[in-house]
């Protein structure tokens, strides 16, 4: 319970730094990619969007670092590098559970209406049942798929905070897996809420930010001229797209947060006992035999 309201009195933080820098990152990274989708012949796509999303979790998983004192200065191939290797890293895993998570829907849906399990029987189901098969399988896909995207990245919360740490000045590896699943109960609980409410989010930041965008590119195309948009739609463009900035930062200052508390514990603050080195016993020695010599 701590570590959930101690990240979200520090969402607000981190949120009001991370607003620039969102911009900043989304335009760079659109004329990157668009540069290599031309050089790779649009391969790189398939990747740009995890990799993208990626670099901006670890950098704003920085940033609530450096909130909490962490201001060592942010290395940017390093930070790119892990960006790319946890974004790829992400894109196999989720898309296999994703894959994994269909199958599932697919077969407790027919289970549910009485299908046999083949694609010939689902094939000559009538009209009914295919429509109450698909209802069902859709369900029983989102809630596994929330499920699963929730244990995956409460599991890794904490090797991507230390991911976005090493990517300070002169920090230490710790591995590709540090940390893993620690602190998951309470990570789990802040990465479920955010990931249920940002499911609503996305879909008002779809109507009232999205689509106005695009009806105004299409209105200049064709028109040369803008169309003229309320006032309303577009401070509640601005507000979800504030909303999902928002449980963003909660999750990127909940992984921050918990790897300081892995560092804290007694097995990460654990030390080897260095061995004395033999020359310095024999220096302190004859030190202390000629003291008492002198007397």
């Amino acid at each position: 319970m701590t570590l959930i309201f101690s990240s979200l009195l520090l969402s607000f933080g981190v949120f009001a730094r991370m607003v620039v820098p969102v911009i900043l990152i989304s335009a760079a990274s659109f004329v990157v990619w668009a540069v290599l989708g031309i050089v790779t012949l649009g391969f790189a796509s398939y990747v740009s969007g995890p990799v993208t999303a990626m670099f901006i979790s670890l950098f704003g998983i920085r940033v609530a670092l450096a909130v909490k004192g962490d201001l060592r200065q942010t290395d940017f191939k390093i930070l790119a590098l892990n960006s790319f290797m946890y974004g790829v890293f992400f894109f196999v895993v989720v898309g296999g559970l994703v894959l994994l998570a269909n199958a599932i829907a697919v077969l407790v849906a027919m289970w549910q209406v009485g299908v046999p399990i083949s694609l010939d029987a689902f094939k000559n189901t009538p009209q009914s049942t295919q429509v109450a098969f698909a209802l069902i399988a859709v369900s029983i896909k989102i809630a596994v798929v929330v499920v699963v995207l929730t244990v995956t990245y409460a599991i890794m919360a904490v090797p991507l905070a230390n991911a976005a740490r090493e990517a300070g000045h002169r920090t230490p590896s710790n591995g590709f897996f540090y940390g893993l699943g620690r602190s998951f109960l309470p990570l789990f609980c802040i990465f479920f809420v955010s990931f249920f409410l940002q499911f609503y989010f996305e879909l008002l930041t779809l109507l009232f930010a999205v689509l106005p965008l695009v009806v105004s590119i299409i209105s200049i195309v064709t028109g040369q001229a803008l169309p003229d948009f309320d006032l309303d739609i577009i401070l509640q463009g601005i507000a979800a797209l504030a909303g999902l900035l928002w449980l963003n930062s909660w999750i990127w200052s909940a992984s921050a947060l918990a790897l300081l508390k892995f560092d804290g514990s007694p097995e990460a603050q654990r030390k080897p006992v260095q061995p004395t080195d033999p020359e310095t016993e024999t220096d302190i020695r004859a030190l202390r035999k000629s003291r008492e010599r002198s007397f």
